[in-house]
């Protein structure tokens, strides 16, 4: 049985975006797609939702780096310092294959990094790839978010 995967996907490129969201859909994609242009609007999706608990569970950020206003690398200082979402999953799925970008964002606990493919094969691969990863996954049945001395359970 497939789980739910719902994914934030961070990306200021509008193709970028319709090229995964069509690898989606032919993968029978079962889950959300919320999309950020960028790392200031990726926090605050997060911020507003995350702490109210509004956002499906379990979730992972789909990253791009080069971004205006606040790129990948900034969003994900940011990220772990907000401890009501610092241990979101995050897989950075970039053009950029230089290994600062790599290195910098591994140190900032990625999860994992995608050079962005440039065919629809390729890109079907990637998501078949993050799909079967996901379903061999355990996740916790009622996540919780960590803030000093609250919990925060996701609405049911």
């Amino acid at each position: 049985m497939q789980n739910k995967m719902n994914i934030l996907l961070v990306d200021d490129d509008d193709f970028d975006a319709e090229f995964l969201q069509r690898s989606l859909r032919k993968s029978e994609f079962f889950g959300t797609l919320t999309r950020a242009c960028d790392g200031l609007d990726a926090l605050e999706i997060l911020n507003s939702h995350c702490t109210h608990g509004e956002t499906d569970h379990p979730f992972t950020i789909l990253l791009d780096i080069n971004m205006p206003r606040m790129d990948g690398h900034e969003f994900l200082t940011e990220l772990r310092q907000n401890q009501a979402v610092a241990n979101s999953r995050v897989i950075v799925l970039t053009t950029s294959g230089s290994e600062a970008d790599i290195g910098r964002a591994y140190e900032k606990h990625a999860c994992g990094y995608i050079v962005k493919p440039h065919g629809i094969k390729e890109m079907d691969n990637v998501v078949q790839a993050l799909t079967a990863f996901w379903d061999t996954c355990k996740h916790p049945k009622h996540p919780v978010l960590s803030i000093p001395d609250v919990q925060i359970h996701p609405l049911q």
